[in-house]
């Protein structure tokens, strides 16, 4: 038996597997984000097939099987720009989901101001008491410091943004307010042209919408419930 039988065969060309594991780690990386995210299905499956095209696996010979020349696999420099795109969109929203986390904690609001991925997108819950005056639609300067802080993490991605008011089923009647759909949809409104016209934020990303009190999340029968009902949806889209 020969004694080389069991030796490592040695590649002519050591850095194409330092670049393959590379590869391999990036799309590893990148299926990882896919699992907890609702990243775009067609594009996923552009990337993940043009990985397949590229081969990614060493035959035992150290050249890698592919497309490019001398056996040596390629990348498209559109594949690359699809998936550096993919991977800072992933890292913007969760540096935006960080920093709604540690808001929360630090003015404990862990039980009104949450976060949850949902089918529509990612929904941000911002609880009235941190936001407006009860019956207004005036940002608080509480609000102004958060939406400021907010504002450059949206302005990272492209993601369409819908705005949602929410109130508890006490009545208003004023002059400005006839109803709780007014009252809602004021809030909304509001949040959104303060982040157009302080921060310059697309307007065209933008959708507002108001409930009043018809999609309370907690029963209105005690003043807690009403306090979670009083709110304000912020709901980043799936889609880009």
């Amino acid at each position: 038996m020969k004694k080389d039988r069991f030796k490592d065969k040695k590649t002519q060309q050591p850095w194409l597997v330092t670049f393959a594991d590379m590869l391999l780690v990036i799309l590893v990386l990148f299926v990882l984000l896919y699992s907890y995210s609702d990243t775009d299905v067609e594009k996923f499956e552009s990337v993940v097939g043009s990985f397949k095209k590229a081969s990614l696996m060493d035959d035992g010979s150290g050249i890698l099987n592919g497309d490019g020349e001398d056996g040596t696999s390629s990348i498209s420099k559109d594949l690359e720009d699809q998936l550096a795109e993919m991977i800072e969109r992933e890292e913007n929203i969760k540096e935006i989901l960080e920093y709604v986390g540690s808001y929360a904690s630090e003015h404990k609001l862990e039980d009104k101001m949450t976060v949850t991925p949902t089918e529509k997108g990612i929904e941000v819950v911002l609880p009235e008491i941190m936001l407006f005056p009860s019956g207004q639609a005036d940002l608080l300067d509480e609000a102004i410091a958060f939406l400021d802080d907010m504002a450059p993490l949206l302005a990272e991605i492209s993601n369409a943004l819908e705005v949602e008011g929410h109130t508890d089923n006490r009545p208003i009647s004023t002059a400005r307010f006839p109803s709780n759909w007014d009252l809602s949809t004021a809030r909304a409104n509001e949040v959104i042209r303060y982040l157009i016209e302080e921060h310059a934020l697309q307007p065209e990303r933008f959708k507002a919408v108001g409930y009043g009190e018809y999609q309370p999340i907690a029963s209105n029968k005690n003043e807690e419930g009403k306090s979670k009902n009083r709110r304000v949806v912020m709901i980043i889209a799936n889609d880009s």
